[in-house]
């Protein structure tokens, strides 16, 4: 299916966002906003299949907001700090409930297609993407060594996370017939 492709595609720039320093600037190749609005255009077409795409929108939308201003702040050189701990802190939030959306979504529509068996690989993931991140975030101040192993757990649940939406992506998607009695 295309748009799980354009999705895949989309987490990709989300996860691995390719950022130069020049000085003060900040020059962003993948900005964070780009992956959001692919996944919700994207997320808009499947959102007939389930429930928890129809809900996805709003997350996104703001997601898309509070990331383009990041970075038009970022291009200009500004770095306030407490602007960025606080966006941080709702970014992470607003981020957590469109994964599970979204991973819930891909669950639906593998069961409406008859995958039922590849729709509970993601929503098995859910914990781990969210406990990872959430850890990483409350030990970066504290205990940055805690932060850093859960970042690097988090990445490797996020490639997890990757290649089964890859393989998914590549399934043949066929509506399946109601039988007649």
């Amino acid at each position: 299916m295309e748009s799980l492709r354009k999705i895949f595609w989309a987490f990709i720039f989300l996860f691995f966002t390719i950022t130069l320093n020049n000085g003060a600037t900040k020059i962003v190749l993948l900005p964070l906003f780009v992956g959001y609005l692919m996944i919700l255009i994207n997320v808009k077409k499947l959102s007939s299949f389930s429930k928890h795409l129809a809900q996805v929108d709003t997350p996104l939308i703001i997601l898309s907001v509070l990331s383009a201003l990041s970075f038009l702040l970022s291009l200009s050189g500004s770095d306030i700090s407490i602007v960025n701990i606080v966006g941080s802190i709702v970014s992470t939030g607003l981020y957590l409930w469109m994964l599970y959306q979204v991973l819930y979504g891909l669950n639906d529509i593998a069961r409406v297609f008859g995958f039922e068996f590849a729709g509970r690989q993601f929503t098995d993931l859910f914990p781990w993407l969210a406990g990872t991140q959430i850890i990483a975030m409350l030990f970066l101040f504290v205990f940055p060594l805690f932060a850093l192993i859960a970042t690097l757990i988090e990445l490797a649940v996020h490639i997890v996370f990757l290649v089964r939406l890859a393989r998914f992506s590549n399934l043949n998607f066929i509506l399946p017939i109601a039988s007649e009695v």
